[in-house]
């Protein structure tokens, strides 16, 4: 167990390390739809600190930035932000699948995961284990992309997630 958590913080500062820090984008943040024939998910997970909550949102919409779907969900068992960041992300997926959709571009404002999910490197660390199952999920359906969103882009997610824990 101990090693788990070792290897989990050894994880996490190896990726924060290999991080260049981006110039600040001048233009304003705001939500864009998605591209022709996709459908867009903001995903976003959110705890109380002192409560034994987890809760996380997803928030379908489609090309014409229209609401398509989304769903709010609590669970009992807390982890670490970023373990509930990549456990949101790949219920999103699951969900996503469930509804049928083919082509589904999901955003997070989890730097941290998105990065972790590009990068592939293997891991035995809880997070990791996640991400293993988000590749091995994007790996069956091709056209799941996922990306990095500023917070303030992803605001109705990040709402939804903080209203499931009221």
């Amino acid at each position: 167990m101990v090693f788990g958590v070792w290897n989990e913080w050894f994880t996490v500062h190896q990726l924060r390390r290999q991080n260049i820090v981006p110039v600040e984008d001048p233009r304003p943040v705001r939500w864009e739809k998605p591209g022709m024939t996709w459908i867009k998910c903001n995903v976003d997970a959110a705890f109380v600190a002192g409560s034994s909550i987890t809760s996380m949102s997803l928030c379908f919409h489609d090309t014409n930035g229209q609401f398509v779907a989304g769903l709010t969900q609590w669970q009992q068992p807390v982890y670490s932000i970023v373990e509930d960041e990549a456990w949101a992300l790949l219920h999103a997926m699951k969900e996503a699948m469930h509804r049928g959709f083919e082509r589904v571009q999901f955003e997070s404002d989890s730097k941290l995961l998105v990065d972790a999910i590009h990068s592939r490197r293997p891991s035995n660390s809880e997070f990791n284990l996640i991400v293993n199952d988000i590749i091995l999920f994007m790996s069956s359906y091709v056209n799941f992309e996922v990306k990095f969103i500023r917070r303030k882009a992803n605001s109705v997610a990040r709402t939804l997630a903080r209203a499931a824990n009221s």
